[in-house]
């Protein structure tokens, strides 16, 4: 009988003994499957980002600014890979990359984006603006961020704008009255609102690349150019043009976008951390072309060589007022947004 207790003694001391392994593996394995959870939602998720400006230019620092801000703001958890310059092609290109997912995150100017949808060339309309915080009220406003849901068919979303600047007029020769622009060979941007700004003026508008510009001014192939302040500094085009003529006649903006199925994979915290990143960054990115521009026109002189040649600017009126009423014609969105910058214009 003894015999017979020592051996169910130590049958049951097995069985539990089985069980109590059964229990730790079973919870490691429960352990295992929690943190191989946990590790999911912390999964390392690289951006890639670009532009058509050099990495120096205020439209490929927005973008740059955002990438290290995420890096910061999640630990390394989210970073991004800009690529400036044009390096992955040109911005058409570019919207197609971003349409497929190849970019995840574009900044596309509005002169491009009103190839997509005319729209946007509400940006484009002479004189929209007068001031960088009047540009930034207006860019965050329900009316511009609507802009964006015309993109059909293009699997972006818009997360804001950002800005290089105002556009000033830099020629061989001074400008001074708008009759000097008749028959002024004048490089552009390719953007129908903008060619019917400087069509009507009498002017003769060429498009070109910019990286033709400087050589083209060289052998007087165009007398002088459109162009965004900063840009205007950093192509070096005050070496051969040196009268510039800060009329602010149009105000040069950048969509930023997102692949919305890139944007759809992200949590709410995760989105809401990324739209709360771009609204900082592009307000600061208006703040620092304030004092970019007012060092340009008080220091222009001694550090860019350019003397300043400024004329009546209520001349272009007449030709202004026939391009935005064209142009409310073209896009049913583009009056609201008009009106809203008369609005904040007024304040």
């Amino acid at each position: 009988m003894k015999k017979t207790k020592t051996i169910l003694s130590s049958l049951l001391l097995s069985t539990m003994g089985f069980l109590a392994a059964c229990g730790e593996e079973s919870g490691s394995q429960d352990s295992s499957a929690e943190s191989t959870e946990e590790g999911a939602s912390e999964e390392s998720i690289v951006l890639s980002t670009a532009n058509i400006t050099q990495a120096d230019n205020s439209l490929s620092v927005v973008l740059q600014n955002i990438g290290d801000e995420l890096e910061e703001r999640t630990d390394g958890r989210i970073t991004a890979e800009h690529h400036p310059g044009g390096q992955l092609g040109n911005e058409e290109d570019m919207m197609q990359q971003l349409n497929s997912g190849t970019i995840d995150i574009a900044n596309i100017t509005t002169a491009q984006l009103s190839n997509s949808s005319p729209a946007f060339g509400v940006w484009l309309t002479p004189f929209v603006v007068e001031t960088h915080e009047q540009a930034y009220e207006l860019w965050t406003s329900e009316e511009s961020m609507a802009l964006f849901d015309t993109l059909e068919n293009q699997n972006v979303k818009g997360l804001g704008y950002s800005t290089s600047g105002f556009r000033y007029m830099l020629s061989v020769d001074p400008i001074d009255s708008v009759s000097d622009l008749d028959g002024f060979k004048l490089r552009t941007t390719p953007s129908p609102t903008i060619m019917d700004f400087w069509n009507g003026l009498g002017a003769s508008p060429t498009a070109m690349p910019l990286t033709e510009v400087y050589t083209s001014l060289q052998t007087n192939v165009i007398d002088g150019v459109d162009i965004d302040t900063q840009s205007l500094v950093s192509e070096n085009l005050t070496e051969i043009a040196t009268n510039m003529t800060p009329s602010k006649h149009m105000y040069w903006a950048a969509g930023i976008m997102m692949n919305q199925d890139r944007w759809d994979s992200f949590s709410e915290e995760d989105q809401q951390l990324i739209q709360e990143v771009v609204d900082e960054v592009t307000k600061e990115n208006a703040e620092t072309l304030i004092e970019f521009e007012d060092n340009l026109l008080e220091n222009g002189e001694e550090e860019q060589g350019v003397s300043i040649v400024e004329f009546d600017y209520s001349e272009f009126d007449p030709v202004t007022e026939e391009v935005r009423e064209a142009w409310m014609e073209k896009s049913p969105e583009i009056k609201p947004i008009l009106e809203k910058a008369d609005e904040i214009k007024s304040e």
